[in-house]
């Protein structure tokens, strides 16, 4: 589809969303977050509260945006990667809890659900998401707020050892009931979450400096240049060096 084309198709679709009530209905819900997105993930409504959320004064600011421009950069990749699950395969996310900022830059709970959203001839056109912050449903959060303390500790000291026995200690658990309960409710092992927050932060890094890999590699909480290597292209099928090319 060419340029031209695209543009129609977007504000086709933008016309046929603001002739419905979904915006208006959306404004009076409180506590949810609403957007709209087209297959190409740029936001083509949102509500005020959503606009707020991603730092914009309105709904008008968002609109053509992409998580690029709301987000940095690794938590608008784990967007992206939700919403083309959603357009390749048509399967909708339903109650994802997440961590994410809330408009005060604060870390909270969010229960996020995701729809594709479909044209007359049945293609995938789009996606709805909302999005609520969990902070005062204490029981659908309890198990993924039990772990604060744990995701903090890693949040900040990623970069220095980190036993798993440490983690159980803040936890109030033994080892095994710690391991337990992390990869129950977050469908992962407390080793594979770090070394994920570790590819995250050395991803960033690899984008955003010219360090060295081996200097990324180490202040990021890898063992040697050859460990963090093996680790990157693993998770995402390149290695850091041709990562860093790609991306810039």
């Amino acid at each position: 589809m060419g340029e031209n084309e695209s543009n129609a198709a977007r504000d086709r679709f933008r016309r046929a969303l603001h002739g419905a009530p979904l915006q208006r209905l959306f404004d009076f819900l409180p506590g949810v977050y609403f957007v709209v997105k087209d297959c190409d993930g740029l936001v083509m409504m949102a509500n005020q509260l959503a606009a707020r959320l991603c730092g914009q004064e309105s709904e008008d600011d968002m609109i053509c945006k992409s998580d690029f421009d709301l987000f940095p950069v690794e938590q608008a990749e784990r967007y992206v990667q939700d919403d083309r699950q959603v357009f390749e395969t048509g399967t909708p996310i339903i109650d994802r809890v997440e961590l994410a900022p809330d408009p005060k830059n604060a870390i909270n709970w969010f229960v996020t659900t995701k729809l594709p959203l479909y044209d007359e001839e049945g293609e995938i056109i789009g996606l709805a998401c909302i999005a609520r912050n969990m902070e005062d449903d204490s029981e659908k959060v309890r198990p993924y707020a039990e772990m604060n303390k744990v995701l903090e500790h890693i949040r900040v000291h990623y970069a220095s050892p980190i036993r798993v026995e440490d983690l159980a200690l803040l936890a109030s658990l033994s080892t095994g009931q710690f391991e337990r309960n992390f990869k129950k409710t977050f469908g992962i092992s407390p080793k594979q979450h770090l070394t994920n927050v570790r590819l995250r932060a050395a991803s960033h890094r690899l984008l955003s400096s010219n360090d060295t890999i081996t200097s990324i590699a180490t202040e990021t909480g890898f063992y040697d240049h050859s460990h963090f290597c093996r680790a990157f292209k693993k998770d995402t099928g390149f290695s850091p060096g041709d990562y860093r090319k790609r991306r810039k």
